[in-house]
Formats: structure tokens, C-alpha cells, sequence
């Protein structure tokens, strides 16, 4: 099993235990459905929310308890939280498929709490078991309290909270002017009806602190309702006696509905056992489908794991929700350009639904639910790259013929048209270097000032938009329709003049040149004098000869390198200008001054690859590692990818990772291994194999599930490269498509 000093993996990487419970920072589970995402922490704490259209209505936020109460010594403790770090037999927690669990063993009464988001409904579950582990009988109290979200207007007057008789559980309307949602009323019941308690969190706790709440100091809760709070709490107390090996367990369900009916019918829909185990049990499966759609086994367990189950499940988070606080359009381009082989179908969706937030112009929101419109430039750039994903794993060419509208106009026009006017926007979008315009920014959203008086440019969204047209070109290509791909290469090689011109100097590629005709990242900049995504993406873009390339990657190896990765940028920017934007402004080694931005080292990993650098590329996936030796303490969850390390210029906190799974870092990740390290890539036609593997592995196994057909990928050292399919030794390394089971061994050579 994978293990470090938080924890370990179980054999099958599908469950990690956390057994520090209180580790360097948090560690961050999420768990959602369509409409609900729940955060929690190795504790169970955290906010959850229902996604309404484009409102997020908050359900609850904070301590979600488990207080145990011995009724014959008055004993009492917080099962799931241990605020005093009493000697508890077992206190661990596990952070599964769609679950989160708390265990713990004190005073003799085992305790499990575990929470689940169902697949139907605005609400999630919970589960409680007690068992008396102790030679004798035990008489207890168990409370569960949680600080539901029931003001949604700001005017605590709207709102009241109760116990309700036809809910059989707490009530928290919200009616009021003008408000938000329809999605007023908050309830929250559980599996049986409580003994005592209580909707008022200054009677709840008192004086006193919430790991010794007055209220459980007293034989029973208030049990009396309440209004005008601006904070309620949800305390439902249940007493109960358990013979020596017995236990008991409880459902619980907090959600919202549009009335008080709904939420009377939904709470006995929902509360209850069978209900809570259906759900953990969907929740795994879907899960396991995403597993079983590409499997490795490789001589690395922690990137099997990874690959396999996690990486996985991280960019399934941003294929439903985006970053959580908003669907950023290039984000979700991203991660639809990851996740496509789980699920097409949803693929498909969910790029029809994205590109009706571009505008008729061209360009793309950056952001939507909730919309930000902020007029960053890149957009229409990540289009063509999604849909070719999407293509090619699907060869449904008919997407290109669904008609959408745009955000500003209900005119509905093909797919097709949506792209080209996406890039027409960019390749029209140019300074007097004939550079495109950097405007409010590109993917570097902190570089917000350094276009906005429309002069500025962009060499690294001019190297985007080059690569992005080379894409719509293969699709054209692809799609037979070859009669424009003439016009669309002299755009291409015009715009690939300009980047030479103006944006290579110095063996590398600077960032761009801002409103005040000032280079950014060039060597002759004070400080951010060499920025690592123009490097990375002219090499995906294939810009240059691949012997150019080699050489700016070896002065990315030299310059932008440290013991946990390879920093955004160097060196960081000390003192802000207004002529870039927040990034300058930033702490040295925060974000995209100076960080390890991970997402931006993932877009590493893949030119490495591209460039056959094997070694380069594993090297840089073990310094981004949560068991990289040189940065054993990072606070990253091994089971989630963070959104950066903080950099090694930081004078506080070099190398801790914080922001973990709000990134497209997993996505791109993901891609790194499965499609440039081990090289199985969807073409059109089928699959092709270009695996660039390190010297220290014997090999590698893969299973693809592609279409209908299933190939078994077996990669063995060999002194030259070949590939046989069903025993049978093909040309080259393209598997023309066929349906059903096929066994290919693919001969390499490092």
C-alpha cells in the first residue's frame, strides 16, 4: 500500500485513510451530483451548496458534529472531532468513491460518520452508527448538529426555524421579497423522530464552546423554534440504550425545495437507510465505469493510482461544476478535452452548452453560473482542441452541425460557425506587430492590465492561436472539408512570422509586449525575465524545428527548475506595476508570480513528451508528487492535485501546497500520462501508440476501452519500435479502429 505521514492507500487505491487527524492543513474531500456539491475535511467540516440554474444556494456551512453523551457519567465527547486529542482507540477517516467517512473508537462506543450527495434531489445524506463496544450495557445521547443555510436574503425578519410535524424534522423557511431562488425552504430530518432540539445556535452553545455545548449539558435539548437569526443551527438529539456488541444507526438528510410540501415529501423520500445505501452505492459505480475506461499498470504504484482512480475523479469534479465557484469557459474546455473518453455523451453537452456563453464577436465569457465578463481573450482559443478531442474519440462529425445561439444573440448558428468565429475573433484581434491583442489577459488571469488599452499583445496567446488553427485544420481535414484549409494555413504561417519576429529572442519566447510597448518576460525585464508556458506551448503549438525546441526546454531546465517542480515564472516580481496587473503585486513563489503553477508544469510534462524527453518528463512528475522526497510535507492531499506549490522564492512557505482540487492541473495531468507518457491517443480513425517511456521501466499495461472495442496494451523494451495487433506485426504505430477485444503488444526503444 502507498503510505506517507498522513496516511496510505487501501490495495486497490480506490480509499484513502487519513490517519493523521490533524495533519500541516485540512485535507479536502469533495463529493457532488448534477445538483449538489459538498466540501468536507478529514473531520466531515465544510460548506455544500445546490446549483440552481446559475445560483449557488447554499445548504450548510461549518461543523457538521457527532456528539456522544454517556447518560450514566455525563461523559461527554465529539466522535468525529476529538477536540481535545483524547486517547481515542481509532480516530481515522476515509475518503472513498463518492463518500467521506469518520471513524472512531472512545470510551468503549464506536462511531462511524459518513456522508454521501445522492444522485437525485438538493440535498445530501448522512449516516451515523453507534456500537456499544464495551462489556456492559450503555445508556446515550446522540446529537448531530450541522449550521444550515436557511437566509438567503441578508433579512433575518423573511425567516423562521422549527420543528415541523409533517417533515418530522427541522424546518427553515425563507420567504421574502424579491429573493434569488424558488428554492426557499431548507429542511432537515432524519431516519427517525428526534427526542430533543434545537434550531438556535446561542442556546445550542451558550457561553460555553461547541466542543461542550450547554445544550448538551442539560437532560434534553430546548426543543423550541425560533426567528429572526442571521445563523441557525440544526441539533437533533436522540437517546438511546445498546447492549454490550450492539449497534444503531441513523439517517439524516438536509436539502431545499420550493415548498413546505415538497420538502415533507422529500424528507421521507430521502432520510432513511435504503435511500442513503442506493446512493452510496450509484455513487461508486459511476465511479468505477470512469476506472475501467483506461487502466495502467506501470512500476510507479503512486501514478497507477493516480491515473486509475483519482486524477479521475478530480476532473470528473470540473466536468460538473467547473472550479466550484464558477465555470470558467476555458476550464471546462479543458476538462471536457480530459474526461471525453468516460463519458461522450456528456462531452457532447456539455461543448454545445459552453458555446452558447461566447459572444457573437467570437469571444467566449471568461466565466458563467455566475457570469464574469471581464474581457480576457483566449477563449475561442481552447475550442478547436476540445472538439477535436471530442472527434476523435468519437468520430461524430455531426456535432459540427448543431446549431446554439450566442450570449448576446438568440441567431442560432452551426458549431462549425461558433469555431470560426472564435478564431476569426483572435486572428483579427492584433496589435502593430501583428501579434494578437492581450486585452483584460489570457490563460495568466493575473496579467489583467497589460492589455487594456487594447495594445498590448500576447506572444503566448498568439502561440495559442497558432496552435489552435492547426487544430480546426485537422478537423476541416478530418471533416472533408478541404476547401478552406488553404486560407487557414496562410493565416497560420503569417501569424507564426509575427511570434518569430517579435516573441523569440535569447534561445526562448517572452511572454508579450504591454500598452506601454514594454517586453514582459524577456531578459531584458528587471524581473519575471523568462515565463515557462510560451516555452511549453511552443512545443505543443510545434512551432519551431524540434531541435529549436530541445534547446528553449534545456533553458527551461536551467532557469525555471526547483526541488518541487518548475516555477511559472523567474525570477518573481518583488514590487507591483500597473502596467502588468495583480500577478506583479502578488508575494514572490504566490500563484503565477513565481509559483509552481501546476497546471502550467503539467503543459511541461506533455512537451516533454513530445519531444521524446522521457526522462524529463517522469522527473517532473515525481517533483510534483506528494512523496517527492525533497518535499515531504507539502500539505497536499494524495489523493487530490493542488493548484500550486508555493515557490521556492518565498520567504514563509516554500513548497506547501494549498488550493487543492479547484484546478485543471488534473485534467492535463491526466492526459501527460495516458496519452505522452504511455502515448495511447484517439485519432479519427483509431488509436495510435507513441509511448516515450523512462529507462528505468521494464515496461507497462494498459487497458483502453475505445468505442466498442477493448485493447489490451502490453509495452516491452525492445531494441527497435513495432507494434502487433492480435499477433499480427502492423505498420507503423496507427490500430486502425475495430470493434470488440483486441490484444496489441507494443515493442520500444528508449
Amino acid at each position: 500500500m502507498v503510505k506517507n505521514n498522513v496516511g496510505e492507500f487501501t490495495a486497490d487505491g480506490k480509499v484513502f485513510r487519513i490517519e493523521e487527524m490533524f495533519p500541516k492543513r485540512d485535507l479536502i474531500n469533495y463529493l457532488w451530483s448534477e445538483s449538489v456539491v459538498c466540501k468536507c475535511n478529514q473531520f466531515g467540516f465544510g460548506e455544500s451548496f445546490a446549483g440552481i440554474g446559475a445560483y449557488r444556494r447554499p445548504l450548510d456551512n461549518g461543523e457538521r458534529l457527532v456528539y456522544i453523551k454517556d447518560k450514566t457519567s455525563g461523559k461527554l465527547f465529539v466522535a468525529n472531532r476529538n477536540y481535545e486529542k483524547e486517547p481515542f482507540e481509532k480516530f481515522y477517516a476515509e475518503v472513498g468513491l463518492g463518500t467521506h467517512r469518520v471513524v472512531s473508537e472512545y470510551d468503549g462506543i464506536g462511531t462511524e460518520f459518513t456522508i454521501c450527495v445522492p444522485k437525485e434531489g438538493f440535498s445530501e445524506l448522512f449516516r451515523i452508527k453507534i456500537a456499544n463496544r464495551s462489556p456492559s450495557a450503555r445508556s446515550l445521547s446522540v446529537c448531530f448538529f450541522l449550521r444550515p443555510c436557511a437566509d438567503l436574503s441578508g433579512h433575518a425578519s423573511y425567516g423562521f426555524g422549527d420543528f415541523d410535524e409533517e417533515i418530522d424534522g427541522l424546518y427553515y423557511p425563507h420567504e421574502g421579497f424579491a429573493i434569488e431562488t424558488d428554492y426557499k425552504h431548507l429542511y432537515f430530518a432524519a431516519s427517525e423522530r428526534a427526542d430533543s432540539f434545537d434550531v438556535d445556535t446561542a442556546t445550542f452553545i451558550g457561553y460555553d464552546s461547541v466542543a461542550y455545548p450547554a445544550g448538551m449539558k442539560e437532560e434534553k435539548l430546548r426543543s423550541v423554534g425560533s426567528t429572526f437569526q442571521d445563523f441557525y443551527c440544526g441539533a437533533l438529539r436522540f437517546e438511546t440504550e445498546l447492549l454490550p456488541g450492539e449497534e444503531k444507526s441513523y439517517y439524516f438528510v438536509l436539502g431545499t425545495e420550493k415548498t413546505h410540501k415538497a420538502c415533507a415529501v422529500s424528507a421521507k423520500k430521502y432520510a432513511n437507510a435504503a435511500f442513503f445505501e442506493e446512493s452510496v452505492k450509484s455513487q461508486y459505480e459511476a465511479n468505477e465505469k470512469m476506472i475501467e475506461v483506461f487502466r495502467v499498470n506501470t512500476p510507479d504504484e503512486y501514478l497507477d493510482i493516480q491515473t486509475n482512480v483519482w486524477l479521475k475523479r478530480q476532473l470528473s469534479l470540473g466536468k460538473t461544476w467547473g472550479r466550484v465557484y464558477g465555470k470558467g469557459f476555458r476550464d471546462v474546455m479543458q476538462d471536457i478535452t480530459a474526461f471525453v473518453s468516460f463519458d461522450p455523451e456528456l462531452a457532447k453537452k456539455r461543448i454545445l452548452y459552453a458555446l452558447k456563453h461566447q459572444y457573437i464577436s467570437g469571444n467566449p465569457i471568461r466565466m458563467y453560473e455566475p457570469d464574469f465578463k471581464y474581457p480576457y481573450m483566449d477563449g475561442a482559443a481552447w475550442i478547436p482542441a476540445t472538439l477535436l478531442s471530442y472527434l476523435k474519440e468519437t468520430a461524430d462529425f455531426s456535432v459540427l452541425d448543431e446549431t446554439i445561439p450566442y450570449l448576446d444573440s438568440q441567431a442560432e448558428e452551426s458549431v462549425y460557425s461558433h469555431t470560426e468565429r472564435g478564431l476569426k475573433f483572435l486572428l483579427t484581434s492584433r496589435g502593430k506587430r501583428n501579434l494578437i491583442l492581450w486585452g483584460g489577459g489570457d490563460w495568466n488571469d493575473s496579467m489583467n492590465n497589460a492589455g487594456m488599452l487594447w495594445k498590448g499583445e500576447s506572444v503566448w496567446l498568439s502561440i495559442a492561436t497558432y496552435k489552435a488553427v492547426g487544430e480546426w485544420m485537422e478537423i476541416l481535414a478530418g471533416a472533408g472539408r478541404t476547401d478552406e484549409l488553404k486560407s487557414w494555413d496562410a493565416a497560420r504561417k503569417e501569424l507564426k512570422e509575427s511570434i518569430l519576429k517579435y516573441g523569440f529572442e535569447n534561445g526562448y519566447f517572452i511572454y508579450g509586449f504591454n500598452d506601454y510597448d514594454e517586453k514582459v518576460g524577456s531578459e531584458d525585464c528587471e524581473e519575471g525575465k523568462i515565463y515557462l508556458n510560451p516555452q511549453t506551448w511552443a512545443v505543443l503549438a510545434d512551432i519551431l524545428p524540434k531541435n529549436q525546441l530541445a534547446s528553449v526546454m534545456d533553458t527551461v531546465e536551467k532557469r525555471l527548475r526547483c526541488d518541487f517542480g518548475y516555477t511559472q515564472c523567474a525570477p518573481s516580481y518583488t514590487h507591483g506595476t500597473d502596467k502588468l496587473g495583480r500577478s506583479s503585486y502578488f508575494q514572490p513563489g504566490l500563484v503565477e508570480n513565481g509559483s509552481v503553477y501546476i497546471h502550467g508544469v503539467a503543459f511541461k510534462v506533455v512537451a516533454d513528451c513530445i519531444l521524446h524527453r522521457a526522462e524529463n518528463a517522469y522527473d517532473t512528475l515525481k517533483r510534483l508528487s506528494v512523496y517527492n522526497p525533497k518535499n515531504p510535507d507539502s500539505g497536499m492531499e494524495p489523493y487530490a492535485v493542488s493548484n500550486m506549490f508555493i515557490g521556492p522564492e518565498n520567504r514563509y512557505r516554500a513548497g506547501e501546497a494549498p488550493m487543492s482540487w479547484i484546478t485543471g492541473s488534473a485534467g492535463w495531468l491526466y492526459r501527460a500520462v495516458t496519452e505522452y507518457l504511455l502515448g495511447v491517443r484517439a485519432e479519427f480513425g483509431g488509436l495510435r501508440i507513441v509511448p516515450c517511456l523512462p529507462a528505468a521501466w521494464n515496461g507497462a499495461k494498459v487497458i483502453r476501452k475505445f468505442r466498442k472495442a477493448t485493447y489490451e496494451i502490453t509495452f516491452v523494451k525492445s531494441d527497435k519500435n513495432r507494434i502487433t495487433v492480435n499477433g499480427r506485426e502492423i505498420e507503423g504505430n496507427f490500430i486502425p479502429y475495430q470493434t470488440g477485444k483486441h490484444s496489441v503488444i507494443c515493442y520500444y526503444k528508449n
